[in-house]
């Protein structure tokens, strides 16, 4: 009686429940996108009760009152909702980008991080979205430890420099091997990628990744996964942005009018020379005491209307605002079997200086496609670039803007009655400068420099299973890049009379790069008990294919502007004799790869790779080699004497080990090979010798150790990964210097050991984080120690202005040790070979050369933070660099009494004029050497860029029954840079700096709507 009573209140109780309970529907999204999120799981908290989202992100639920919801999905932040009277509860899930949760993609597999025993870092779409950066390599500045991008020009399309874990090479590339959607492409040619199809950039570091790839991938690896469509109902997207980009002033000062005048009159008075009308028009000049009052007068009306001249030539060669605009539309979605990505972009971006600019067209599909036992995937980008140069970037030329707008004198105007005045007519409007200034303008407005880019990225990926357990895949693709350059001088411009036959010139190139990747092979995957395995046995083939030609005509017809038809066919009567030059070249990799992946009870793991590999580009006797790695994997959270620190949610240690090779220079695919030329002799043709080859070359070897420590605590609010390795290269390229008897000045062989060493640092904390506020703060940092450990048979050589000696890192200066001034002479000193005393001769078979760091820093890393508050998001990231050193080449000609007639630095003025001055700035009539005066300190921190969004609250957007999603943001790069660097900009890809294409100031605003 009592068993069934309870079991009658039971079921009353129960009933009451029902009763009580409540519908609740909704609608599950992505926070970052609006699309529809199916099988997400909506669990009653504290029951087991719960469904999941159906196609459309939808679902229905039975649930008592006063209950609290939780949404959870893979790779998304959990969330509760406590539904109170709610009977409708939209969710927006955010993307789950923590550090220790990621998904470790390469070209062969994908696995969980905590299934990876390597050093991985990933950048997530959500870091590179809206950041207007024409190649992605620039989005990754300060967002990976031990990974330095940095550009070399601000020009647009301009690839960055990229450089994981040090230098390790003399002669050869240090280039990262790109992969995108599983195929390699091409290095450094990125203008024609759109960064917006980017669902995350997987950079690979340590031996588990670099033996994988073999001879590709000593240099590291970095891995593109494009967008996928998700299962769901279609989601159209539009974004839209605009922006403007402004110079930044370089940290040095030049001449005003004023001042340039009473440069020239001080130095006339010290030396008697006359470097311009400052002198020449003065009254303190003795050739002017006996002039009438007449001529006095007039002259001093001249240097009035000069002085107040004061014309700002970085208005005339920049654009104040340059304009920047970009346009997207996407449509995703698809069901069970088959989603779809597709994305229209358009990005046009204009340069700071006149003539530079960059527009580009992009597409983009992804289509997916999973069958009970087939799935295939194919991604195909294509995209049409259109460039445009300026003139002589990256050299001390006037006929480089960058330079020219410092050269040119401010009292120089460039129009007179509205005619552009150069050199060649200056004499008739009674100038009194070089024209450095009109003529560079000149050349600026009568010349272009063009290029235009067609890219193609196509990749298909295949699946089949042939057991539970056993599968087939294959995957091939194909990287095509063509490119058609132009150059053009018109031909009625003084520019134009300066060129072979004095009628201009045009000229065009033409380039062609194609890759064909393909691999096959068969996965083998199972768990027994708490064993858990899997092993793939793949071959890989990859063939390259590059060609070029280029022509240049003269003696144009004026009436056929940029066009070769206006070209005059050449003979050796009028002397239009074209130019034509051309090359085909190719290699080919053959490779068969083995990958063994092991773990236990999720506590322990184990990788395996081997990877043989044969090569094209390197001799028959070296052309086959094998690399290999092992990693192992700890999770000592999983071990019962961690187990209940609740503080401690993960701590993993890992270690790797492996050899690789380094890529073979790309400029000597048969290098090896003793190769000819054409040639001419008294008219006849023939061919000679143009390459001594090395019958015994061989790769680069790479041997890394690597040992790594994750761990996450306080509920994973602060996670921390660290990172020590050692990477010792062998078999250095090194080019030999051969006597000029031989018929060759040198030959490249393999010579010596360097090595690269360091640690590295990645930390993320949540400080805040509730269902209203998430505040995330994070920074990296890397510290790489490069040395030179043996050169073969010798211990040094000296390479440019930099020296490769044992004991010291790659791309150490190397010049005379300045001293400073004598203030009794005035005349710069130099220590002598002892390195003690000083020396106003300048000999360097007796003075001081000696070493001044090197222009790779040893120090880099990024700090960010992102805060969210209900549709409002903060992000900011900053990048620094230090303790590396460049020459400034531009101070060198900015205060050079050899470059006095051009404009010079205010720094002049506190030169040395007296005995006794103390100063750094020898006397005027001083020469000026090179030396370490001019390396300077470049570390900098830099403000990369700063976003602010809003998003509209979802119930404004329910009434519209057509927007899911809307978005506003604005936002700002390149906004400041702490430095004591005294020139355009510190950041830079190699050891000079020459007037470079500086950063631009970016800002832009913008908006994305999901429908």
């Amino acid at each position: 009686m009592r068993k069934t009573f309870c079991l009658w209140l039971s079921a009353c109780l129960l009933l009451a429940g029902f009763v009580q309970a409540q519908s609740v529907t909704g609608r599950v999204t992505d926070a970052t996108d609006g699309s529809a999120m199916p099988g997400v799981t909506i669990a009653i908290k504290g029951t087991k009760r719960g469904t999941v989202t159906n196609n459309d992100g939808a679902y229905t639920l039975q649930v008592p009152p006063r209950s609290t919801l939780m949404f959870t999905f893979v790779g998304y932040n959990n969330k509760e909702i406590t539904i109170n009277n709610n009977t409708v509860i939209d969710v927006a899930l955010q993307r789950n980008d923590k550090l220790l949760d990621e998904i470790v993609v390469s070209s062969y597999d994908a696995t969980t991080r905590r299934k990876y025993t390597g050093a991985v870092s990933t950048v997530s779409a959500g870091k590179l979205k809206d950041i207007p950066a024409a190649t992605f390599d620039q989005a990754l500045q300060g967002r990976v430890a031990g990974l330095y991008s940095t550009a070399g020009s601000g020009q647009p399309g301009s690839a960055n420099r990229v450089v994981i874990r040090g230098q390790g090479t003399i002669s050869g590339s240090s280039t990262p091997l790109y992969i995108v959607d599983g195929i390699p492409i091409e290095g450094s040619q990125f203008a024609s990628l759109n960064t917006a199809d980017f669902e995350s950039i997987t950079v690979l570091k340590d031996a588990n990744a670099t033996a994988l790839y073999g001879s590709r991938g000593s240099n590291g690896v970095i891995v593109i996964t494009t967008k996928k469509g998700k299962e769901g109902r279609v989601v159209f997207g539009l974004r839209t942005q605009h922006g403007i980009s402004t110079q930044t002033r370089p940290r040095f000062d030049m001449m005003n009018a004023a001042e340039r005048l009473k440069f020239e009159e001080e130095i006339g008075q010290e030396t008697g020379a006359t470097y311009g009308p400052g002198w020449s028009l003065s009254p303190l000049n003795p050739r002017n005491a006996n002039l009438s009052e007449a001529d006095k007068a007039k002259n001093k009306g001249v240097l009035d209307s000069l002085r107040n001249l004061n014309t700002d030539w970085r208005k005339i060669f920049f654009r104040d605002n340059a304009r920047f605009q970009e346009h997207e539309l996407t449509a995703s979605g698809g069901n069970e079997r088959t989603q779809f990505y597709t994305a229209l972009n358009y990005y046009k971006q204009d340069g700071i200086a006149l003539r530079s600019g960059l527009e580009r067209y992009s597409f983009r599909t992804n289509v997916d496609f999973k069958g009970d036992k087939f799935s295939a995937s194919v991604s195909s980008a294509i995209a049409y670039t259109n460039l445009s140069f300026i003139e002589q970037e990256n050299t001390t030329s006037i006929l480089n803007p960058f330079a020219a707008v410092y050269y040119a004198l401010p009292y120089e105007y460039p129009y007179i009655n509205g005619v552009l005045v150069n050199s060649s007519n200056s004499a008739a409007y009674n100038v009194y400068d070089q024209r450095e200034g009109s003529d560079a303008l000149e050349r600026v407005l009568n010349t272009t420099s063009k290029s235009g880019e067609l890219k193609g990225v196509i990749s298909a990926r295949l699946k089949y299973d042939l057991h539970p357990h056993l599968y087939a895949r294959t995957t091939v693709g194909i990287d095509y890049r063509q490119r058609t350059g132009s150059r053009y001088i018109n031909p009625n411009s003084y520019t134009g009379s300066q060129a072979t036959g004095r009628q201009g010139s045009y000229g065009e190139s033409f380039s062609r790069y194609m890759q064909f990747t393909s691999t096959s092979g068969l996965t083998y995957h199972n768990s027994i008990n708490k064993h858990d395995f899997e092993v793939s046995a793949l071959y890989e083939f990859n063939r390259a294919k590059y060609n070029d030609n280029s022509f240049t005509g003269y003696g144009l017809n004026p009436l056929f502007p940029e066009t070769p038809v206006g070209i005059t066919p050449g003979n050796n009567t009028n002397g239009f004799i074209p130019v034509i030059s051309g090359r085909k070249t190719g290699n080919a990799l053959a490779s068969v790869i083995a990958i063994g992946k092991y773990s236990y009870d999720d506590k322990y793991t184990l990788n395996l790779t081997w990877r043989r590999d044969g090569s094209s580009t390197v001799p028959e006797k070296n052309r086959w080699h094998s690399f290999w790695s092992v990693g192992a994997g700890w999770d000592l959270k999983k071990e019962q004497f961690l187990a209940n620190v609740n503080a401690l949610s993960t701590i993993r240690l890992r270690g790797s080990y492996g050899l690789s090779a380094t890529p073979f220079p790309s400029d000597r695919d048969f290098g090896y090979v003793a190769s000819y030329a054409p040639t001419r002799y008294d008219g006849t043709p023939g061919v000679t010798p143009s390459d001594i080859g090395n019958p015994d070359y061989d790769w680069e070897y790479s041997n890394m150790l690597n040992f790594g420590i994750d761990l996450a605590a306080f509920k994973d609010r602060l996670r921390v990964t660290v990172e020590w390795y050692n990477k010792r290269t062998s078999n250095l390229f090194v080019d030999q210097q051969l006597s000029r008897t031989s018929g060759f000045t040198s030959r490249r062989i393999n010579a010596g050991v360097m090595r690269n060493r360091g640690i590295e640092v990645d930390i993320a904390g949540d400080v805040i984080s509730n269902k209203n506020v998430t505040w995330t703060i994070g920074a990296n940092f890397a510290y790489n120690k490069n040395e030179i450990l043996e050169l073969g048979e010798v211990n040094e050589f000296v390479q440019g202005t930099s020296i490769i000696r044992v004991g010291l890192p790659i791309g150490t200066h190397y010049v005379v040790k300045y001293a400073g001034v004598n203030p009794e002479t005035g005349k710069a000193e130099y220590y002598s070979a002892d390195g003690k005393t000083k020396s106003t001769a300048y000999n360097t078979a007796t003075m001081s050369v000696a070493e001044f760091g090197t222009y790779n820093p040893p120090f880099l890393g990024g700090f960010n933070t992102s805060v969210s508050w209900k549709g409002l998001t903060l992000d900011a990231v900053f990048s620094f660099a230090s303790g590396y050193k460049r020459f400034n080449n531009e101070d060198f000609f900015n205060q050079n009494p050899s470059f006095a007639t051009s404009n010079q630095s205010t720094q002049w003025f506190n030169r040395w004029k007296n005995k006794g001055d103390q100063t750094d700035i020898p006397a005027f009539g001083d020469p000026r050497r090179f030396s370490s005066k001019d390396i300077q300190d470049a570390s900098y921190i830099r403000f990369r860029n700063l976003r602010i969004g809003y998003s509209l609250p979802k119930k404004w957007l329910a009434a519209t029954k057509l927007l899911s999603d809307v978005q506003i943001y604005a936002s700002g790069q390149n906004l400041f840079t702490i430095t004591n660097w005294n020139g355009f900009d510190p950041e830079d890809n190699n050891n000079i700096s020459t007037f470079e294409y500086p950063a631009a100031r970016t800002y832009t605003a913008g908006v994305r709507v999901n429908f």
